[in-house]
């Protein structure tokens, strides 16, 4: 089984990688890994993720938590035994998150937790589509779109609805809407895989982020996002729930 690590360069997360190279006496092949160990908050695994994006199907995620928020790190420092015995023995259960697909000026790009739209300057003003029938024109500071995953992120501060991570759908929320009299909006809007959301700026000079991705003031049209058949799979550690992990990360 030939391993690749993605971890912040800390001494603790450092450690922690050395000790499970000896634990697992694994080969380490960053071009074609079977398994790839993230060690680091939700930040190392986005980047992880897009790193592997275009060999996701053949690909095992261990995600260890040494940083801040870790919403997708199923493992903690203590458990290097557990993560040894389970890739030894084959004996893994895994999680299966769906990225988003977006299609911008005929380009591809894809984001495990969210895409924005945004401003930096003004107002964004768009015309949003869904399955190509026009819905509504927004004036906001931007316009998030999310998955299941991606909804305890940003889309939560944004006042967008937590989303079970096993349901395959997809959400749009605003950025502090502007509404008027003569404007109407709704948000958040949750659609099932199968929908298309296209997002037409009517201001110049958009911005778009995708995770930790960004494409600065390009010649935008539009944009069409969709819950991609791409997925991620990552490495389950039985004993957290979502209900453990919402109560651990925001209740406590």
């Amino acid at each position: 089984m030939k391993f690749s690590f993605v971890n912040k360069k800390d001494a603790k997360s450092e450690e922690i990688k050395e000790k499970l190279i000896n634990k697992v006496k694994c080969s380490i092949d960053e071009q074609n890994p079977d398994v790839v160990v993230t060690i680091g908050g939700d930040g190392t695994v986005l980047d992880a993720v897009c790193k592997y994006v275009d060999q996701l199907e053949t690909i095992l995620f261990v995600t260890i938590h040494t940083g801040n928020l870790g919403f997708y790190t199923e493992f903690l420092p203590k458990d290097i035994d557990l993560i040894g015995d389970l890739l030894k023995n084959g004996n893994t259960v895994y999680h299966t998150y769906p990225l988003l697909e977006l299609k911008i000026n005929h380009n591809k790009y894809y984001g495990l937790n969210e895409v924005t739209l945004f401003h930096n300057r003004h107002l964004l003003e768009t015309d949003v589509y869904i399955n190509d029938e026009f819905l509504m024109q927004t004036r906001s500071n931007g316009v998030c779109i999310s998955t299941p995953t991606g909804s305890t992120a940003y889309n939560k501060s944004l006042g967008g609805a937590v989303m079970d991570h096993e349901v395959e759908a997809f959400q749009l929320t605003l950025i502090a809407p502007f509404e008027t009299i003569n404007t109407r909006m709704i948000s958040p809007i949750v659609l099932s895989k199968g929908n298309k959301i296209t997002i037409m700026p009517l201001t110049e000079n958009v911005e778009v982020s995708y995770d930790r991705n960004y494409l600065q003031r390009i010649d935008l049209k539009e944009i069409e996002i969709t819950l991609s058949n791409k997925k991620v799979k990552f490495v389950k550690n039985r004993g957290h729930s979502l209900t453990s992990k919402l109560k651990d990360k925001f209740i406590g």
